[in-house]
């Protein structure tokens, strides 16, 4: 007790000092242990004051429990690292943090640290714009909390899906979150928590058009704030008391309170708090009619959002860009920033009915599953208190049920595969309903500025608008090919006609196909095989396949970038590969597309669509070749496409 006592005092007196490096050289008169304590208390309490300061503190703790091998606190600082990561909009590097602390407490055994981990990463995901999935991670986070009795990590998990009703407008469902975690907040004196909860308590009453009382919750969180200096707690009531003046016609007002919220969310490197108030200053300066500095604003805020991948707020900067374009006359542009729009909203808010249905299947499962445990315990006591009853009856009784059980399960095995066909056709045809609306849309719109105003269009712009119609008509190309392909290997209409290949004239063939594409992007497509490489596989699948996987690779790497088209072989199997440097993905994303009914579709890098059926032709081209698919990848580090077939 003593020690901590010192050793509080000594790291309260440290923080008081403002240079970094002085405070690391004071640290040196403890010893190596409580420097670890010191530096993690420091890392986690400069996070919003100076978060590059902070990483430091916390880079330098770990560097320290390794050469000591002293891991107390391991886990914890790591989650304290995703987090500023969070913070300044590095999300990638946030998602790493969380995944190593959410490892490392697993092996230890550390619940608390497991629970923070799991709601990190939901917290990843809800900047990420995956609801549902970020949904899934903090309700098991908050079950972990509340076996434990971690108030304090209960409080954060109900004000972080507080957050995700709020964010898909349940207002209502998001008050009851908040209010929640503000009363566990408020009986446990955690100052700074209970102004992040009356924060996004009154951030519900501007919604609900509560002004009055939406203003006195924001200055009440700001009192709060300023007590337990939580600069970020007091740009967010800050901008959300802009909010106020905003929605009461006040721009004037609204404006100096957004700009006081910006300068100190970039002293602080609060990354979305600086993007939501250059979008919502760019909206302000359209309505007043200072174009100029809107469009300013409005590009720091598409720029940043989409460095950062912070959808939401990318979302709403192509919304302000299109009533921008609008007002400055350029509907060409303005066009464009809203099939921009449309197309991001479908990605962020399409799955949505999927994943409500997603979230209530795994209630309806956990609920069954509580069933289940309470007629088990039923059974066990039924037959302690029936144990002496003729052996004869028990074992008829037992034949009856396993009968009963084995009927059931079939008839259950039925109805899962009849469900899985159902949710495939009404997913296919989901896609097919959108992708071929919007190359359609799109033929439709070029035509009509065509039809309605030729006359007035320059020869530039009537080039762009042709050039609009060539892509949108290759768009549509390549849907009706995919679903005439599709279709052909759903009747059976695909065989496999072995013959022999080389590997290196199949490579230099399929570059041939793509390499306007990749040119367009300044990509350079590498064939690495040897020209003695010799297989017997069918033509059509092998190319189709690994096409694909070039195609896809061409739509997610960045310009003037490589991908690489490679071969090995043993004496049983040949596995072709692609490999990218594009965006990556995670864990969760690779293995959602390995399953046996993924249609998932993404915008590339340079906003390219996709048609959703490639890699589920891929899978089903695999499996008629008896052949399998793998994915390797690593979020911004690119990803490697394999196809693997028998070699005989």
């Amino acid at each position: 007790m003593k020690t901590f006592t010192i050793l509080l005092v000594a790291t309260l007196t440290l923080f008081a000092q403002s240079n970094p490096d002085s405070i690391i050289n004071s640290l040196q008169k403890l010893d190596e242990k409580e420097q670890v304590d010191s530096l993690s208390v420091l890392c986690w309490n400069y996070r919003s004051i100076t978060p590059r300061t902070s990483i430091k503190y916390g880079l330098l703790a770990l560097k320290k429990m390794e050469k000591i091998s002293y891991f107390k606190h391991q886990s914890e600082v790591l989650n304290y690292l995703g987090v500023i990561y969070g913070n300044i909009g590095n999300l990638d590097s946030a998602y790493y943090y969380y995944q190593i602390a959410l490892d490392v407490a697993k092996k230890s055994k550390r619940y608390s640290e497991i629970a923070y981990s799991l709601n990190n990463i939901g917290d990843y995901y809800f900047k990420n714009a995956l609801y549902s999935t970020a949904l899934e991670k903090m309700m098991e986070a908050y079950d972990i909390f509340e076996k434990e009795n971690d108030k304090r990590g209960m409080a954060y998990v109900l004000n972080d899906i507080g957050e995700i009703y709020r964010n898909q407008q349940d207002y209502d469902k998001a008050l009851d979150y908040f209010e929640r975690s503000s009363k566990i907040r408020s009986e446990r004196n955690d100052v700074r928590g209970l102004a992040k909860s009356l924060i996004n308590i009154a951030s519900v009453y501007v919604d609900q058009k509560l002004e009055e009382k939406a203003l006195m919750t924001f200055y009440k969180a700001i009192d709060l704030s300023e007590k337990s200096d939580y600069l970020k707690g007091k740009s967010w009531a800050l901008a959300g008391i802009s909010d106020v003046f905003y929605a009461q016609g006040k721009r004037e007002k609204a404006l100096e309170y957004l700009f006081k919220a910006l300068d100190m969310d970039k002293k602080i490197q609060n990354k979305y708090g600086e993007i939501s108030s250059y979008n919502i200053i760019g909206k302000i300066y359209i309505e007043s009619n200072f174009l100029a500095l809107a469009e300013e604003y409005l590009n720091k805020a598409e720029y940043e959002s989409r460095n950062t991948g912070h959808l939401d707020q990318l979302l709403i900067s192509y919304e302000y860009q299109t009533k921008l374009a609008v007002a400055k006359g350029n509907y060409k542009l303005a066009y464009d920033y809203q099939k921009m729009f449309e197309e991001l909203k479908e990605k962020i808010y399409g799955q949505e009915n999927k994943n409500k249905i997603a979230d209530l299947q795994t209630a309806f499962i956990t609920e069954r599953k509580d069933r289940e445990n309470i007629l088990l315990k039923k059974d066990i006591e039924f037959e302690k208190s029936t144990r002496n009853y003729a052996i004869l009856i028990t074992l008829l009784v037992l034949g009856s049920i396993i009968l009963l059980v084995m009927r059931f399960k079939t008839q259950k095995k039925a109805n899962l595969y009849l469900t899985e066909l159902n949710s495939s056709k009404d997913k296919f045809f989901s896609i097919i309903a959108h992708d071929l609306k919007n190359p359609f849309g799109a033929v439709s719109n070029f035509a009509e500025f065509l039809k309605t105003d030729y006359d007035d269009l320059t020869d530039v712009e009537r080039k762009e608008i042709i050039n609009g119609l060539y892509e949108a008509s290759i768009d549509i190309q390549k849907l009706l090919m995919d679903l005439l392909t599709w279709a052909r290997t759903q009747k059976g209409e695909i065989g496999v006609t072995k013959k022999n290949l080389n590997v290196k004239t199949l490579f230099d063939s399929i570059c041939n196909s793509y390499s306007l594409a990749a040119k367009k992007k300044s990509i350079n497509l590498k064939v690495e095989v040897d020209e003695s490489t010799e297989i017997s596989a069918d033509k059509l699948i092998v190319e189709t396949v690994i096409g694909n996987f070039v195609n896809n690779a061409i739509k997610f790497s960045y310009p003037n970038s490589e991908i690489r088209m490679f071969a090995t072989k043993d004496s049983d199997k040949i596995r072709f590969s692609v490999k990218d440097s594009g965006n990556g993905m995670s864990p969760e994303i690779v293995d959602s597309l390995l399953k046996a009914n993924s249609y998932l579709t993404t915008l590339g890098t340079s906003n390219e669509r996709g048609t959703g059926l490639g890699l589920k032709i891929c899978k089903d081209f695999a499996e008629i070749h008896t052949g399998q698919i793998f994915i390797e990848s690593q979020v911004g580090k690119g990803s490697t496409f394999s196809f693997e077939i028998s070699n005989k």
